[in-house]
């Protein structure tokens, strides 16, 4: 979906913002997994795998999120 946006517009690549550390806060949970989905669509080749997603992920992780 995302990148038939991106192919639409004509752009190579969007640039996203950065993601924001998620500390486990439960109502900053579906705006942390949104913008990792964007991420990892976004980098494709470089997360092609689902353990590569998730270790990308964890990268994200403080606090209680880490538990």
């Amino acid at each position: 979906m995302l990148e038939n946006r991106i192919n639409g517009i004509g752009a190579v690549k969007v640039k996203l913002l950065l993601i924001k550390r998620f500390l486990g806060e439960k109502l900053k949970l579906k705006e942390f997994l949104t913008q990792m989905h964007f991420k990892v669509t976004q980098e494709g080749a470089k997360l092609a795998i689902p353990i590569d997603r998730i270790a990308y992920a964890g990268l994200f992780l403080l606090g209680r999120a880490l538990k």
